[in-house]
């Protein structure tokens, strides 16, 4: 090879990265998807274990929900069957013909109004998470369907024994792997529909965990802001936040925060250095680096987070999916299985995936 050819050679390599980011990202994308005929209750199904999820959602409706958005927030409940073992990035999905045995099936669904509801996930809150008053607000990501997400908090509600009440809000993604752009704009369609919602949740004095992964993570800090800027403090000091992989420009997060201020409970934020689906979100938006690719052994990162009043958690040793954009998934199956908690105060720290707890960098 000539010297010249291997310049050429490596000048395309820049090039040539993100294209092939974007064929993993096509390639998971690609895999068999749940239509919207997983949805459908069977109420014949020999359950074994059944959660309930209340969902809200501002996608429009025809026949099923659509990936157009709506100005009106639809809500509902599905109880849905989740067998032992369901843990892991891949959804046991029903088929045609179910096996309740290993495969997640809806037994009962129905439509609510905004009161009805708000009372439900109200006395949920009371009764089924152990009288703690603690709701679980769950917020997906990019390339998500409403199915998809439905399944994926069940998953993890089962996960967590269900220590909260878990409700999901499903903004209007598209569903698509190309559709980025416009998946962001439909994020930032839905802060009002998740503004109230998360006001309204927490109108009794319950206590509400808010996550969102990836771009529901950047909904999540869009609406935070929101809620500051409009005098919604007492909203604000119920909330708990935790974002999984949030794909946020970090300039951008430095600012939010600027405007929030100490929220009352640290946010804490899960990244992992080689998430390759944050890795092309960095090239889609000119190089600039995402909140959820921060290293946490960074001495500039830790003290960027002592001063913000945040939690860095690194859980890059969790294992993860082929993009490693999924790993929260792992971590709350291996936090479920013990009784640990994250550190009250903030800073960086690294998850320790063998002994299963955090350790300073």
């Amino acid at each position: 090879m000539t010297a010249l050819s291997r310049r050429s050679e490596a000048g395309l390599l820049p090039l040539l990265r993100p294209l092939l980011l974007l064929c993993l990202l096509l390639l998971a994308g690609c895999a068999a998807r749940p239509g919207p005929e997983v949805l459908d209750p069977r109420p014949e199904t020999e359950a074994t274990r059944v959660i309930r999820i209340y969902a809200a959602t501002n996608r429009a409706l025809a026949g099923s929900f659509t990936t157009q958005p709506a100005f009106a927030t639809a809500y509902r409940y599905y109880d849905i069957s989740v067998p032992e073992g369901a843990g892991g990035a891949q959804i046991p999905y029903p088929e045609a013909e179910p096996d309740p045995a290993h495969q997640m099936v809806v037994v009962e669904s129905g439509v609510m109004d905004r009161a009805s509801f708000l009372s439900a996930t109200r006395k949920a809150a009371r009764r089924e998470a152990r009288g703690s008053g603690q709701l679980g607000l769950y917020v997906h990501g990019y390339n998500t369907r409403f199915q998809e997400a439905l399944f994926r908090l069940a998953q993890i509600a089962a996960e967590t024994d269900s220590t909260v009440a878990p409700v999901l809000f499903s903004w209007p993604s598209r569903g698509r792997p190309l559709d980025y752009e416009a998946d962001r704009q439909a994020a930032l369609f839905s802060r009002t529909a998740l503004s109230d919602l998360v006001t309204g949740l927490t109108a009794g004095g319950e206590r509400l965990v808010l996550f969102g992964h990836s771009m529901g993570g950047f909904l999540v800090m869009e609406v935070l802001q929101a809620l500051k800027l409009s005098g919604r403090d007492a909203v604000l000091d119920r909330l708990e936040v935790v974002l999984a992989a949030p794909d946020i420009d970090v300039f951008v997060f430095a600012s939010q925060l600027d405007t929030l201020g100490p929220m009352a409970h640290p946010i804490i934020v899960l990244t992992a250095s080689d998430d390759r689906a944050l890795g092309l979100s960095s090239r889609i938006s000119g190089g600039r680096p995402r909140l959820g690719a921060l290293p946490a052994a960074s001495p500039m990162v830790a003290a960027a987070a002592r001063r913000a009043n945040v939690q860095i958690i690194d859980i890059s040793a969790v294992e993860a999916d082929p993009l490693g954009h999924q790993r929260y998934v792992g971590l709350v199956q291996l936090y479920a299985r013990q009784e640990a908690t994250p550190p009250a105060l903030p800073g960086a720290y690294i998850f320790d995936a063998i002994s299963r707890s955090l350790k300073a960098p």
